[in-house]
């Protein structure tokens, strides 16, 4: 059995199998971009690890006087817990909106969560008008919060 192929028919299948591998390669890539630009939002437990993370840091620092001031310990862990937020989670925290968070709010968020965690895991290395300043600054949002 001898298969005949004209150069007109074998162009014309050439030209239809090309067209259908391309038009199937497209839509895979479409695809990818669709799920690629989809990331989690930070659960609970993630801020728990971020914020412990951040907190073993501070405390660290505190403890070994790794070039202390406290000012910029705080800072690097403050900015260490965004960017994870960022990087790994697009800015996004379950329930605290459906949109991006801003990275101010972010950096507001993990600083408060770190320096809470820090006063419960290493308080005696925490600055006294630092706590004093937080336990002010909770209480003023607590009496906000119930006054709504």
């Amino acid at each position: 059995m001898i298969i005949n192929l004209s150069s007109k028919n074998f162009s014309y299948l050439l030209k239809i199998s090309l067209f259908v591998l391309l038009i199937m390669c497209e839509i895979n890539i479409l695809n990818k971009r669709i799920y690629a630009n989809t990331k989690p939002q930070a659960t609970q437990q993630d801020l728990f690890l971020y914020k412990q993370m951040g907190a073993s840091y501070l405390c660290k620092a505190i403890n070994e006087k790794i070039d202390f001031d406290f000012k910029k310990a705080l800072a690097i862990s403050t900015f260490t817990f965004a960017e994870v937020i960022f990087s790994k989670h697009d800015n996004l925290i379950e329930g605290a909106s459906k949109e991006k968070l801003t990275t101010e709010k972010v950096l507001y968020i993990g600083e408060v969560e770190i320096l809470n965690s820090a006063i419960k895991i290493c308080p005696k290395q925490i600055p006294n008008d630092v706590k004093k300043s937080f336990k002010e600054a909770i209480n003023k949002f607590k009496k906000q919060g119930n006054k709504k």
